[in-house]
């Protein structure tokens, strides 16, 4: 009974020091940069009324974000939607048409719908 109990007291130092020395190590890390940087700068926008944004099911899963209202300065632009029910998020990227108005984009993967889910759309150009 000693031996074994004497066996555990050794893994378990073995693994302290080990552990210490992991720690150790990471606190060991040098920043060359004392300061942290943050910024702003205006963003400009090609569409300042907004838009609308419909989930389109096929059964029990979004497969489709529909998206209205879209300016024409944002034509030729690239549009990515992004679905997410906290569980499982997917992305979804069209071009949008020269004169803007409405389109849909179709999701990598569907996504189940649950009682919440994010839907996140971003227009980067044109």
């Amino acid at each position: 009974m000693r031996r074994r109990l004497g066996a555990g007291i050794g893994t378990t130092a073995i693994g302290a020091v080990v552990l210490f020395a992991i720690i150790g190590h990471a606190t060991t890390i040098g920043t060359a940069s004392t300061t942290v940087g943050a910024g702003r700068a205006g963003v400009a926008r090609c569409d300042t009324d907004g838009i609308t944004v419909t989930q389109v099911l096929t059964g029990s899963n979004v497969t489709v974000v529909a998206v209205a209202g879209i300016a024409s300065a944002c034509g030729t632009g690239s549009l990515s939607a992004t679905v997410n029910n906290g569980t499982t998020s997917s992305t979804g990227v069209a071009t949008v048409p020269a004169g803007g108005g409405s389109m849909t984009v179709t999701l990598a993967s569907a996504v189940l719908v649950k009682d919440s889910d994010e839907i996140d759309v971003a227009i980067t150009g044109p």
